[in-house]
């Protein structure tokens, strides 16, 4: 009976640890609801040892048994239970997506232009509903900078920046190659894109089916084709502030928008010159009116996650909290593979973005058919109404999600635990809404300071 007192005393002790730990970690994310909810859990293992190692009661040996065989099953089961990892399936031919269609483009083409009459005179079936989101003033126009000043004119700033720097992404190769190994190459370059500040970074082949077919904006001409013949993508994230992204869809996140995608063009750029001093054709492909392809389904294949069901990748580090840079290149280089995270399922069966998307613009069944891709598909005209609403990029999908959240040593063991058990997934979505909520409370960021008096 001994075995018995020892090892549920164990587990009682590494339980209350856990729990304990878990305390902290919340109190140092300001996750209000999930600190009070742990402690009380920390609480109550902490009186059940007191009880445990303080009495002589006769069911103690049989409370301790109880609770390591407890323990223990439930640890096997969670590490241990089969997960068959879905795939992103491609089931028919993908067509190039022409720019002109993306609603990005779609709402800088002015009423009264050629542009406006040849787009909506080719292409009515936008008319309408684009129409009415026009009725609401456009992201960090006046009405919506009245609110927050400060806040805005910085997000103005930014992105009026990233226009400012479209000269700079392409340009001729030096007339001298430098000859190195493909796998050097590799190793160099994700070396320096590192250095300059980027926290992922993969190589793949540039699939032309994520190439844009023709241009809907920026300083080339509108409508013509897009040439884009380059061999390599090289495609990295940055990771966004956790306090920053946790404000949305307030000020506060369309600031740390804009300014990842200031830092993501200054890597690009200056990778893309890089190489090009090195002897290869390079270019960057920068946010704003930019890019020459879609970004996301690059990222999937350059091995750096998913596609999840609020239709961004969701990566393996730091979730869907990312922004994404691209250099596309004729450096040689070594692709990596793309990898399956166990997102696909764990998406099946969260679907807390699409629960908390203010626009119900997420889809909460099952995946359809978009151009050769088994995906979910966003309505992207509700999102983006919502976005002319709140006046920033919004982002309350990606603060929600779990994966979100932060890089520490807690949701890494999470993370690994829900990439290989099908039962881990179960109880980390049903521990999620417990925690957190099943619609998490909106937080503050410390930048929300920064107001007109």
């Amino acid at each position: 009976m001994t075995f018995w007192i020892v090892t549920g005393g164990a587990s009682l002790l590494i339980m209350t640890f856990l729990f304990l730990v878990f305390s902290i970690y919340n109190l140092l994310e300001k996750e209000k609801r999930a600190f009070w909810r742990s402690s009380i859990f920390f609480f109550c293992s902490l009186v059940i040892i007191l009880v445990f190692f303080l009495t002589d009661l006769p069911f103690i040996k049989w409370l301790g048994g109880g609770i390591f065989i407890l323990l223990t099953l439930g640890l096997l089961i969670l590490f241990f239970s089969p997960l068959k990892k879905r795939e992103i399936e491609i089931v028919g031919d993908q067509r190039r997506i022409d720019e002109r269609d993306i609603i990005f483009s779609r709402f800088e083409y002015r009423e009264g232009t050629e542009i406006f009459d040849e787009y909506y005179t080719r292409k009515p079936e936008y008319k309408k509903r684009d129409d009415d989101i026009r009725k609401f003033p456009d992201i960090l126009s006046p009405p919506h900078m009245n609110k927050n000043p400060v806040l805005f004119s910085l997000a103005a700033a930014e992105f009026d920046f990233l226009e400012h720097q479209l000269t700079l992404v392409d340009g001729r190769e030096s007339g001298e190659k430098v000859c190195l190994a493909p796998s050097e190459n590799t190793r160099m370059i994700k070396a320096v894109i590192k250095y300059l500040g980027s926290d992922l970074c993969g190589v793949c082949l540039l699939n032309q089916a994520y190439v844009y077919s023709h241009v809907g904006r920026g300083p080339e001409n509108y409508g013509k084709d897009i040439e884009l013949k380059h061999k390599y993508a090289i495609v990295f994230a940055l990771e966004m502030d956790l306090e920053m992204v946790a404000s949305a869809p307030d000020a506060p996140v369309i600031v740390e928008t804009g300014k990842k995608y200031v830092e993501a063009a200054r890597i690009s750029i200056t990778v893309a010159d890089f190489i090009r001093r090195l002897g290869y054709p390079s270019r960057a492909h920068i946010a704003g009116s930019n890019y020459q392809a879609v970004l996301p389904p690059l990222g999937c294949e350059a091995g750096l996650g998913e596609l999840g069901r609020l239709g961004i990748l969701i990566t393996s580090k730091y979730g869907p909290r990312t922004r994404l840079g691209l250099i596309t290149t004729d450096f040689p280089l070594v692709v990596d593979k793309p990898k399956k995270l166990g997102i696909q399922n764990f998406c099946q069966k969260c679907q807390k973005c699409a629960r908390c998307c203010p626009s119900q613009a997420i889809p909460h069944g099952e995946k359809v058919e978009e151009n050769g891709v088994l995906k979910w598909v966003l309505d992207r005209e509700a999102c983006y109404r919502f976005w002319r609403k709140a006046g920033t990029d919004c982002a309350v999908c990606i603060s929600v999600c779990p994966y979100s959240k932060a890089d520490n040593i807690f949701h890494k063991l999470v993370r690994k635990t829900t990439e290989k058990s099908a039962a881990a997934q179960s109880f980390s979505v049903w521990a999620d809404d417990f925690f957190y909520g099943r619609v998490p409370s909106r937080r503050k960021s410390s930048i929300g300071k920064l107001r007109n008096p």
